[in-house]
């Protein structure tokens, strides 16, 4: 059990272009990135797993969880079994808007450019290994 509030999840292709990372577009805020609150008994690797299937449709293998990103969060690096593709996809969840792969923060972002580059530039080999 996590004493963590929420997640959130920073996923990248596992083939293809590794400066890509997924990102979601909420119909309020705008574009973020997947996650959201941990249930009750929920792991935040499984969290992780299980917001980023609901929000984006796709599966991934959470690598590693960093706990000092984001203040009452953790965030969770998961590699997405494919290639970044240009085209965004539509979300089965109906508070999301589209879906997407990144290469810059998209505009009408909830993020600032600073904490995704925090994220994009984080040595993820000094933190918490979940193997592989």
């Amino acid at each position: 059990m996590s004493e963590r509030e929420f997640v959130i999840v920073w996923a990248i292709p596992a083939f293809g272009d590794m400066d890509a990372w997924l990102m979601v577009r909420h119909v309020e805020r705008g574009w973020e990135l997947p996650g959201g609150a941990i249930r009750k008994g929920e792991a935040v690797d499984e969290a992780a797993l299980r917001e980023l299937f609901e929000e984006t449709g796709k599966l991934g293998i959470a690598k590693a969880i960093d706990n000092d990103l984001i203040d009452g969060g953790s965030v969770v690096f998961v590699e997405v079994q494919t290639e970044a593709i240009p085209d965004p996809w539509e979300s089965n969840d109906p508070s999301i808007g589209e879906v997407g792969w990144c290469l810059v923060p998209p505009e009408e972002t909830a993020w600032g450019a600073e904490e995704i580059e925090r994220l994009r530039s984080h040595d993820w080999s000094a933190s918490i290994s979940l193997g592989s």
